[in-house]
């Protein structure tokens, strides 16, 4: 019956040689930030089928810079290197270097790379409107989905007579009420409040010439959605409210080698609510193998500064919005709710 079932199968499974090949490709992650000392982690690519991350340990590892100094990583944890006594911090102006020395011999250098100035943000800003996506019914057929809210957005300029690449990492915080026991005199305000990526650590953008100038106009942030779900009412509890959305907007100065690098990840995994996937091409690395020039690697060194706005946005219609431009917010806040009041980090809107 077997034999008969796969005479009649009109498909046929295709495993290429390659995908469980046992070559082992090492992925570097390094990173030096202005006023701040180096960290870099080493781990194996995931073979087809592998679920685990296995970390590289007991390498040998060195930063060193234009000036000269050379300084020796240590591991402070299984595969995560920095320098312990900060003999090294970044600085704009100089530029880096990273070597690493696997246990197995091969040898990888990175190409040198310039810590830039922090880029100059001109406006953070929103746009009301709605954003068309798709899902799948269950018949596993795909129809539209119309989404409302707030389109976030961002100008950047510069003075410079050549392109500026940034990478951008951009944290929203979602605030959220509901009213407990409502309508009787044990009554109070829940106040929720999620943290997320409005964006992934892959995207990035560059500049274009205007006059002596270079423009990043409306950046595309991403995008908070605003959905009310009055079927959540309940006799215990009214049904949540979205306040608003605080907006953390990490940009970093970038080389257009760690953009290139960035920008091939980022164009595998962002369909940007596509039907379909894109196309898978070759991965870009800023690192090259000394001891074998054809042995594959994976890998970025970013020398990099970075400048954050902070801002809050509250959704009041197709058409409108509120906005508060912040000092400071919280890098580091959990999932969480309190009450009755609330706490000390909430942006209120009404």
């Amino acid at each position: 019956m077997a034999a008969m079932m796969l005479g009649w199968s009109c498909r046929e499974v295709y495993l290429p040689d390659d995908i469980n090949s046992p070559e082992k490709i090492p992925v570097i992650e390094g990173i030096i930030e202005e006023g701040d000392v180096p960290r870099v982690k080493l781990t194996w690519a995931l073979g087809y089928g592998d679920k685990e991350t296995e970390y590289i340990s007991e390498a040998e590892i060195t930063i060193s810079d234009d000036l000269g100094n050379s300084v020796g990583l240590d591991e402070v944890d299984y595969g995560i290197y920095t320098s312990v006594f900060a003999e090294i911090r970044g600085a704009v102006g100089r530029t880096y270097t990273l070597h690493v020395l696997l246990p197995d011999g091969s040898e990888f250098i990175s190409s040198p790379e310039l810590l830039r100035k922090s880029p100059a943000i001109d406006s953070l800003y929103a746009d009301p409107g709605i954003r068309n996506t798709y899902t799948y019914n269950t018949e596993n057929e795909p129809m539209p989905v119309y989404q409302e809210g707030l389109f976030i957005l961002a100008d950047l300029s510069e003075i410079s007579d050549s392109v500026l690449y940034y990478r951008f990492n951009t944290k929203v915080t979602k605030e959220i009420t509901y009213t407990k026991d409502p309508g009787s005199t044990a009554a109070q305000t829940v106040y929720v409040w999620e943290s997320t990526f409005l964006d992934n650590v892959y995207s990035v953008n560059y500049t274009v010439a205007q006059g002596n100038r270079q423009l990043l106009p409306a950046h595309d942030v991403g995008f908070v959605q605003f959905l009310y779900e009055p079927y959540k009412e309940s006799p215990e509890a009214t049904a949540p409210w979205i306040v608003g959305w605080v907006i953390s907007f990490n940009v970093y100065s970038i080389s257009a080698d760690v953009y290139n690098y960035h920008n091939s990840i980022a164009r595998q995994l962002g369909s940007k609510d596509q039907l379909f996937a894109p196309v898978p091409s070759q991965v870009k690395s800023t690192f090259n193998c000394l001891t074998d020039p054809d042995k594959a690697v994976i890998g970025v060194f970013e020398a990099t500064s970075r400048a954050t706005v902070y801002k809050a946005f509250s959704w009041d219609g197709p058409e409108t919005y509120r906005s508060l431009d912040l000092q400071s917010f919280p890098g580091d806040l959990e999932d969480g709710s309190t009450m009755p009041f609330p706490p000390d980090f909430w942006i209120p809107f009404y």
